[in-house]
């Protein structure tokens, strides 16, 4: 696309793929993609979206912006990746330069995290004045659509617009111009610090903090800050502080309370780190116990500057020549003979002793030797009746489809739009392999691209008709909202039909 704009300073990606829309005089949504991304099936990501190396190419090839700068500097990769080990930023920055069908969401956790993702675009109206006399136009900054922030810094409460994100206009980059702006959101003194952190976090980038490096870094901040209970970690105090600083109400409504249970995210994060935490859950902890005096940016800082040395029991692998050595004792012997009658595992919970002995004293040869027996377990998930689920939602599905069915004005009835009238949408769309009758359904009432233009045209005639309009060729096309380029060769035959009639 000529004349591509570049993005402004703190502007998300999403925004400078929709103001060149809105240069460009460009109103189709398909038509912009397939001059962006040559892809019409690109879904417009505000917080981490994917061919990002499509816009690099928009500019001239001096290396400005590239895409790595793109990826840093608008976009909300910065609030996830200090927290996630270096090889997963890496895979991330790959699925965000090309294609990742969803998979950047998956590995960075955000699906599953309980810190969700907006549902809608939010704006600054003070911070839209000034973007206008300062540049012309207004846009989006990155701050606004960071998860749980609802305050700008300068100006005070953000305000919830009216596009939704997650609908069927998902293919849709909307220009700022054409938000509506619905409610100003409630806030609390907590939000002002929760959302100051946060813009610290968007202009500090980090990435790629082992698990070790964290582990080690609230283990000596619990010391620094006295929760420690002899050398153990306080937790209640912890607790304690926590809700405290942040308050139970703040807390319950942004989803991170920590419940008094061994599986409390609190808990969790001051122990050894086996997986990643949000950057939320992170801020709330390092602000309270600290007071409010420490930065996220400088608690990063500090836990990427610090060694971890393991120790030779955690980093011994076993030699598997030693597997093919005579064993000895009697111990090795006895173990072999368990072996050849159960696995690993339930030989070790069978004879504890023996195992013991055995790690203590032929730690190598044990290692090899179970690796070799080593048997892959298969998991059986029957948490979820997906028999009764397919039941329960194909009758959710049919009462939708028969509420459409003679309705002429609704939607383009795909799949997708489909999927997403129901209350549990996300669980359809990731188990429909689970589901045949909703399956059955869902191929059967599905709209194809032909079928919904058929179905404009049809009710943009008999709009006409009962308008007493003159029914042209071009103004039958217009009031139905098509166009000859987009038009399929079925629609274009019925519209000769009507026009013949």
């Amino acid at each position: 696309m000529l004349g591509f704009p570049k993005p402004y300073p703190e502007e998300l990606l999403y925004s400078t793929v929709a103001r060149a829309g809105v240069h460009d005089g460009e109103t189709s949504p398909k038509q912009l993609l397939d001059q962006v991304f040559l892809n019409r099936k690109v879904i417009a990501t505000v917080d981490l979206p994917s061919h990002v190396q499509s816009i690099a190419q928009q500019y001239p090839e001096n290396g400005e912006p590239s895409t790595a700068s793109l990826i840093d500097q608008h976009t909300l990769l910065p609030i996830y990746a200090p927290f996630m080990p270096a090889e997963r930023v890496l895979k991330l920055r790959e699925w965000m330069t090309g294609s990742s069908y969803g998979a950047v969401h998956l590995a960075s956790g955000i699906a599953a995290s309980r810190v969700k993702a907006k549902n809608n675009l939010y704006v600054c109206k003070q911070c839209l004045l000034e973007q206008q006399s300062i540049y012309g136009e207004g846009f989006l900054h990155r701050l606004w659509q960071v998860p749980l922030v609802k305050v700008c810094p300068i100006h005070g409460a953000l305000s919830r617009t009216n596009i939704e994100l997650d609908s069927e206009h998902r293919h849709t980059f909307f220009p700022i111009d054409s938000v509506e702006r619905i409610n100003d959101v409630l806030i609390d003194n907590q939000d002002q610090v929760f959302a100051k952190q946060s813009a610290n976090l968007l202009n500090n980038y980090c990435e790629g903090i082992s698990y070790s490096q964290w582990t080690l870094f609230y283990k000596r901040f619990a010391a620094n800050q006295n929760y420690l209970n002899g050398s153990r970690i306080d937790h209640a105090q912890i607790r304690e502080t926590v809700v405290k600083f942040w308050g139970k109400k703040w807390l319950e409504g942004v989803g991170l309370h920590p419940v008094d249970a061994e599986t409390s995210w609190l808990k969790s994060i001051f122990r050894k780190h086996r997986k990643s935490f949000s950057f939320a859950e992170h801020i709330v902890a390092i602000t309270a116990l600290s007071e409010g005096q420490v930065n996220i940016a400088y608690a990063i800082q500090e836990a990427a500057s610090l060694k971890v040395h393991l120790d030779s029991a955690s980093t011994r692998m076993p030699q598997t020549d030693v597997i093919f050595e005579s064993p000895t004792s009697p111990d090795q012997l006895q173990w072999l003979a368990l072996l050849s009658e159960c696995s690993p595992k339930l030989a070790r919970n069978g004879n504890k002793a023996l195992y013991a002995r055995l790690y203590r004293n032929h730690h190598d040869w044990l290692m090899a030797i179970d690796l070799a027996f080593h048997t892959e377990s298969s998991v059986v998930n029957n948490r979820v009746d997906w028999p009764q689920r397919d039941r329960q939602c194909a009758r959710e599905l049919k009462h939708i489809i028969e509420s459409l069915a003679d309705y002429l004005d609704a939607p383009h009835l795909s799949r997708t739009f489909l999927i997403h009238q129901l209350n549990q949408r996300a669980t359809i769309e990731k188990n429909l392999s689970r589901l045949p009758r909703c399956e059955f359904l869902l191929s059967k009432y599905s709209e194809s691209t032909t079928e919904y233009q058929a179905r404009r045209l049809v009710r943009a005639y008999l709009v006409m008709k009962e308008k007493q309009k003159e029914i042209k060729r071009w103004s039958l096309i217009r009031e139905a909202g098509l166009s000859d380029e987009r038009m399929t060769n079925l629609v274009s035959e019925l519209l000769t039909e009507i026009l013949r009639d």
